[in-house]
């Protein structure tokens, strides 16, 4: 008889301690869920502003081939136009000043 009651506390504190193991896993397995939910919305985040720069980043594109294009149609840049319409002079006093 006391064979029985010695299993049956043994089994008893088992039981006790599977249950306790089993509650900390299930706390485990809700915490893991409620920081997956946090991933997500981070991510959703992420995901948005890169779209976001990726956008910018075309329309910036899109900007500089417009204006590298039309620069190519002119094909006289103010620079050298003013380069050729007032050069430059070596001496100081001398050309300079008839350039507006």
């Amino acid at each position: 008889m006391l064979r029985k009651k010695d299993f049956a506390l043994r089994n008893l504190y088992q039981t006790h301690a599977k249950a306790r193991i089993m509650s900390d896993i299930e706390q485990v397995y809700v915490q893991m869920k409620v920081d997956m939910e946090d991933m997500k919305e981070h991510m959703t985040t992420m995901m948005a502003a890169m779209i976001s720069i990726r956008k910018m980043m075309e329309v910036n594109a899109a900007t500089v081939v417009a204006t590298s294009t039309a620069t190519e149609r002119d094909s006289v840049h103010p620079s050298r136009f003013n380069q050729e319409n007032c050069p430059v002079s070596d001496v100081v006093g001398q050309g300079g000043d008839k350039c507006i």
